[in-house]
């Protein structure tokens, strides 16, 4: 169940540059992290049609390999997991069950699936379903509105940016805190107990929530996507050395962004 948005509304929180300067990242390689991953590829991928609605385009056949093969990626790391949890889209719900899967397969039987809410795509409004460059043209100035800073903009008959962050964070930091609470206190996990938070969500939506959790440069997060099943991983920043993080600006920084390490 997700939780209710919090009572100020994130139009009302620091961003960008309203941010105090911060350090560098001094936090341990084993810090609790949070993992973005976009789901596999769909058909409306392929025919780069704007496909928010729920419950969408299912899995191709190569985006189900490509979630087996999540499976094996996150194996390395499985000690630090708890749940994979998925938006209720059905791309990202197919996404995730490979990935678990493929773990069990591979004899981790620790890590579940579950499903929570707030965690969809960007909705479109009245682009739904257009693949023509005008229609992507409209969505994409939106989103470039929104990392910098101009959450109220709306797409036509779609959401904010306003509106994503305060469905999708509220269930952000309730996942935070079920992580840090039922993390346990065995020799693999890391110091504070705590395990990593792990979402298979959707490209634009990431994009927005790492952007305006670490600040990275809009630009940069506007040209810099994120392909079927790549992810973004953030750490917790330098500011919060000695307290858990939380869905403040500037209170994570990124340790991968889809294909580069660094931003």
């Amino acid at each position: 169940m997700t939780p209710a948005a919090p009572e100020n509304p994130v139009g009302q929180l620091p961003f960008l540059d309203d941010r105090p300067d911060r350090p560098e990242s001094v936090m341990p390689v084993d810090s609790q992290r949070i993992i973005f991953i976009r789901h596999g590829q769909t058909t409306g991928n392929i025919n780069r049609r704007l496909d928010t609605a729920l419950p969408g385009a299912p899995l191709t056949d190569l985006g189900v390999r490509q979630a087996r093969s999540l499976g094996r990626l996150l194996l390395p790391d499985v000690h630090r997991i708890g749940d994979i949890v998925t938006s209720h889209a059905l791309r990202a719900r197919q996404t995730g069950a490979g990935a678990v899967a493929s773990l069990h397969h591979l004899g981790e039987t620790s890590v579940r699936i579950r499903h929570e809410g707030g965690l969809h795509e960007v909705q479109a409004g009245d682009l739904e379903g257009r693949n023509d460059r005008d229609a992507h043209m409209e969505y994409m100035r939106a989103f470039y509105q929104w990392l910098n800073g101009e959450l109220e903009y709306r797409l036509p008959g779609g959401e904010s940016g306003a509106d994503v962050l305060n469905r999708y964070l509220p269930t952000l930091q309730h996942l935070l805190e079920q992580a840090g609470a039922t993390g346990g206190e065995s020799k693999e996990s890391k110091e504070d107990g705590s395990k990593d938070v792990v979402i298979v969500s959707h490209g634009a939506a990431i994009r927005l929530i790492g952007q305006y959790l670490t600040g990275v440069d809009p630009e940069y997060a506007l040209r810099h996507r994120i392909a079927n099943t790549e992810r973004i991983e953030l750490v917790p920043s330098a500011v919060d050395v000695g307290k858990r993080a939380g869905i403040e600006p500037g209170t994570w920084d990124v340790r991968r962004w889809g294909d580069s390490e660094l931003p």
